[in-house]
């Protein structure tokens, strides 16, 4: 197991579990979620790291240390982007539909199981 150094109170442990001590975690534990709980309560507030520790009473450098881990969305999602992505996810999602069915079920329609073994769909 490697060892490292916690980057908020210094001490070495084994770094199963990023670069903050088990201690530290259940620190950072309780920011995020007083953290969490006040950006829900103010969604049109814009704030930086420093301006959202003043607001919740905690060190800064521990709400820094989520923004550093991506434990908040720090907004700025450009809208292009989104929509080309959920454009190439529809895209994939036809391909994997086409690639699912038969050539004999293209040929004649999408069909059940039931159907086909039975009868009760299109004539052969």
């Amino acid at each position: 197991m490697e060892m490292t150094t916690c980057s908020i109170c210094g001490k070495i442990f084994g770094a199963s579990s990023g670069s903050v001590c088990p201690a530290c975690r259940k620190t950072l534990d309780v920011v995020y979620d007083k953290a969490r709980a006040y950006l829900r309560d103010h969604p049109k507030e814009s704030m930086n790291a420093t301006e959202l520790a003043k607001a919740i009473k905690e060190d800064g450098r521990l709400v820094e240390i989520l923004m550093i881990e991506g434990r908040f969305d720090t907004g700025g999602g450009d809208e292009q982007a989104d929509s080309e992505d959920e454009k190439k996810r529809k895209r994939l999602l036809e391909d994997l539909q086409k690639n699912l069915s038969t050539p004999q079920q293209r040929e004649r329609g999408a069909t059940t199981y039931a159907s086909d073994r039975h009868g009760t769909g299109k004539e052969r």
